[in-house]
């Protein structure tokens, strides 16, 4: 059995290492929601996230890719990682609500194995000052 699924040529479906019991993470219409594996949930706002960053924890046989999320104004940071359940459906809604964020990132950081690959993915462009119109005087 196990020389047949080394043999086989079908994908592997990345959401198979989720699981509930490590928290749950989910991306709404307004925000990001995250729920630890001790049921405590907190929210951040599209709007709010300033930066992502994203790197790999060692855990010995294997590696975990996580995502950190810094709230604006804050050093505050939501971390979630890659067996909380909805996080590859996360990855869906992050490129639909946070401008020009893409997938680029994911070999980069995933490879080699067992070096963390720290690295800033995201950053929310800063505003663009507005200037006053000149006066013709």
């Amino acid at each position: 059995y196990v020389e047949k699924l080394l043999r086989s040529k079908t994908r592997h479906d990345p959401r198979a290492l989720e699981d509930p019991k490590y928290g749950t993470v989910a991306g709404g219409e307004d925000s990001l929601r995250i729920t630890s594996s001790k049921g405590h949930a907190c929210e951040l706002r599209w709007s709010e996230i300033e930066e992502i960053h994203a790197y790999k924890r060692d855990l010995w046989t294997t590696d975990m890719i996580c995502l950190a999320f810094r709230k604006s104004g804050t050093e505050e940071y939501y971390e979630i990682h890659e067996e909380m359940a909805g996080y590859h459906d996360l990855l869906e809604a992050l490129q639909r609500h946070l401008p020009k964020f893409t997938l680029e990132w994911v070999l980069d950081v995933a490879f080699p194995a067992f070096e963390t690959k720290h690295q800033i993915i995201w950053t929310r462009s800063p505003p663009v000052p507005t200037t006053a119109p000149e006066s013709g005087d």
